[in-house]
């Protein structure tokens, strides 16, 4: 073998040829790597996504849950509300019959009132016809009884 022209004509071909086939093995094994990241990255997505499946689950279920309590909750503030309309409704139809009962019971008391002054009213005048009447009457009787003194006399 020819060494001097070996290393003048074949050697830099082969070098330049094994330098072609470094860079492709390294853009092939870069390749492989991006492969590999994106498998694992694959793998941590589809990890998320059945974490984040399950989390909603969790979360539909306790929303379902709240939506049931506060259904709950309505219809027994629903039941409080019919309730409390009925007590009220009671409470001012009482109120209402209490009212009534009143002003009729200060009608009563207010026709009584001036009855007891118009009663007031004539006692006070037959009082002082009695009077008048009284000294009239007594006046009278000592006169007669002067003049029967007169006539014993």
């Amino acid at each position: 073998m020819d060494y001097i022209d070996y290393f003048t004509n074949q050697l830099p071909k082969n070098l330049a040829s094994m330098a072609a086939l470094r860079d492709e093995m390294a853009a092939r094994q870069g390749a492989m790597s991006a492969v590999d990241d994106a498998n694992a990255m694959k793998v941590q997505a589809t990890a998320a996504l059945e974490t984040a499946k399950s989390d909603a689950a969790a979360m539909r279920a306790a929303a379902a849950s709240i939506a049931a309590a506060t259904a709950v909750d309505r219809k027994t503030a629903d039941s409080r509300e019919v309730a409390l309309k009925l007590r009220e409704d009671a409470f001012e139809d009482a109120s209402a019959k209490r009212t009534a009962t009143q002003d009729r019971a200060d009608q009563s008391l207010a026709s009584r009132e001036s009855s007891i002054s118009d009663r007031e009213n004539a006692v006070s005048i037959a009082e002082a016809a009695l009077a008048s009447n009284t000294k009239t009457l007594n006046a009278r009787v000592v006169a007669f009884q002067a003049k029967v003194a007169a006539l014993t006399a």
